[in-house]
């Protein structure tokens, strides 16, 4: 089954190219370049469309779906059903989703669920990696004080560890403060 992307940020794609090739789909990108929208389409036949909710081109998109039955069309509901998955997918991911008739709704159903929850997972990721910066950032900070300890007064890295806790503790400072204040100025005062 073909799934042409339309006018969709390259970082979108990125992302929805393993959940499609995942589930066994054949990932098409459609370049801005490509004017003739008419042709390409005819031309490569896709059975599902996902185009950015603020494409101009899904007005040639409409325009398509009525000259010509088969071609994809708008999902607005699967079944007959409204599907809260395309108000989600539309608006927490911003696509629209154009499926040809022969589509089960099931599978449209599954990759729209799918694609919401690649998508979440990215963002929560990406939340993640940021929470973990700081404590990245301190470790650093730790780290060089350590070899600069290390370096400065000759120790092995646990007396290294041992002197700069002990110091810590004793001014009833963080290690990571005390850390940056040895690096800044060369001293544990």
């Amino acid at each position: 089954m073909k799934v042409l992307l339309l006018d969709i940020d390259p970082k979108q794609a990125e992302k929805l190219d393993p959940i499609l090739s995942w589930v066994g789909m054949e990932l098409i990108r459609l370049e801005p370049s490509d004017i003739d929208l008419y042709h390409s389409i005819r031309e490569l036949n896709p059975e599902i469309i996902l185009v950015d909710t603020n494409s101009p081109r899904r007005d040639t998109l409409e325009h398509l779906a009525q000259l010509k039955p088969d071609s994809p069309q708008t999902v607005f509901t699967l079944n007959g059903d409204h599907s809260e998955g395309i108000n989600r997918l539309a608006a927490e991911v911003g696509l629209s989703l154009y499926a040809i008739n022969d589509v089960r709704a099931s599978l449209l159903q599954a990759l729209i669920d799918i694609t919401i929850s690649y998508f979440h997972s990215i963002d929560r990721l990406r939340m993640e990696v940021q929470a973990m910066k700081p404590a990245v950032e301190q470790r650093h900070f730790v780290n060089k004080a350590l070899m600069y300890i290390m370096d400065t007064y000759d120790l092995a890295e646990d007396q290294a560890q041992d002197l700069l806790n002990k110091n810590a503790s004793r001014q009833q400072r963080s290690v990571t403060e005390l850390a940056q204040q040895l690096l800044e100025t060369g001293s544990f005062v």
